[in-house]
């Protein structure tokens, strides 16, 4: 279900190492001073972790400009879905499709009802932009419908797996209608930090104004602290109390409450990272349209990973055929709302790119590969 299991890839080709672009992980490393402040705190093991993570929260609180009672923090976004469903236990959800696929795990884990809403690969680009007060009001109609009877909207911006983005306007008449219809809308903006700051806004300053707005955020993704599980959930106090009960007070541990702390503590990083994914995905990008490939379509994104869509041949057959050569990408096969064939591929750094395109080039070129699906 996931990208990143490098563990299953080693044993299925026999190799050592590989360019890892099945998990959208920043391929930086995490900012200078984490692995020192985790080295000097390695003794602190023996102890039990805060469990109220009040030192990395009151971080976040001055940074985010959050009341600290609005943010609670867990093992990964993906523990804060199922904890905030096992407290809530919806009857039915709305999820968009194609979408990360605890949504509607943590959904079904409770007993809930999943009703899809079909994006397809264009995701949120789908998606009319209201500009006149009657196609605002359509636009408000025809979601008022969608929501009736519905618990829980999922909403994800930036998108995965297309890198797409919910327009700001287009978010703000959703969480109105998902207000009247008495809908909680849990919008994930996991990979927020990674886009360009022209394109970057978070819902964090709508919760004053909408009781049933919860954010899910990820510092995994960004900080590439994926082996160590850190993420939050931001909301109404009442709320997150709320979500607690339903969670392992020691969900997050020592280690990952100092790396939080430590990466938080470094102000040029998220600056620089984004910088740097900006010239990797511009190589990609350029380095894709001078091959002119005719096999495959890069779709647009704003993110760190992007579509590649299939227009000869099978995804299995095409991520088959790059671990060979010791590249891993996500096969999307198993993402419902994606007609067609599809893999997403994680932007990383320059060298991974040309090496990425230096073998789709020699794919390409085997007459094997090439035909029909």
């Amino acid at each position: 279900m996931h990208g990143g299991n490098i563990y299953q890839a080693k044993e299925r080709y026999g190799r050592t190492r590989f360019i890892d672009l099945s998990a959208n992980i920043n391929p930086f490393g995490p900012p200078d001073g984490v692995l020192e402040r985790l080295a000097g705190k390695l003794g602190s093991i023996v102890h039990y972790p805060d469990p109220e993570s009040v030192s990395l929260r009151a971080r976040m609180s001055e940074l985010y400009d959050l009341p600290f009672e609005n943010i609670i923090l867990g093992n990964g976004a993906g523990e804060l879905l199922f904890t905030i469903l096992q407290a809530l236990k919806p009857r039915r959800v709305l999820i968009p499709l194609p979408a990360f696929s605890e949504y509607r795990r943590a959904a079904e884990a409770v007993g809930a009802a999943v009703t899809p809403f079909f994006l397809g690969a264009k995701g949120w680009a789908r998606l009319p932009l209201p500009e006149s007060a009657r196609e605002t009001e359509r636009f408000a109609g025809e979601w008022r419908g969608l929501l009736s009877g519905q618990d829980i909207l999922f909403l994800c911006s930036p998108h995965n797996p297309t890198g797409t983005l919910l327009k700001r306007k287009q978010f703000e008449i959703l969480l109105e209608v998902a207000h009247t219809c008495g809908c909680r809308v849990i919008f994930d903006e996991s990979f927020v930090d990674f886009l360009p700051d022209e394109k970057r806004w978070s819902a964090r300053e709508y919760l004053a104004g909408y009781s049933n707005l919860t954010i899910v955020y990820s510092l995994t993704k960004f900080y590439s602290l994926p082996g160590l599980r850190l993420g939050a959930a931001f909301g109404r106090a009442s709320d997150l109390k709320r979500f607690l009960q339903a969670r392992d007070p020691w969900s997050v541990n020592v280690l990952a409450q100092e790396a939080g702390l430590a990466a938080l503590e470094n102000k040029t990083y998220a600056e620089d990272v984004r910088e740097k994914l900006t010239q990797s995905r511009n190589f990609l990008y350029s380095g894709f349209e001078r091959q002119r490939f005719r096999s495959w379509r890069l779709r647009p994104t704003w993110v760190n990973f992007a579509l590649l869509e299939l227009l000869t041949g099978k995804a299995d057959r095409l991520t088959e055929s790059l671990g060979k050569r010791g590249i891993l990408v996500r096969d999307c096969s198993n993402f419902p709302g994606l007609e067609g064939e599809f893999v997403r591929i994680a932007v990383k750094t320059e060298s991974d790119m040309a090496q990425l395109l230096s073998a789709l080039r020699e794919i390409e070129d085997e007459e094997s590969f090439l035909g029909g699906r």
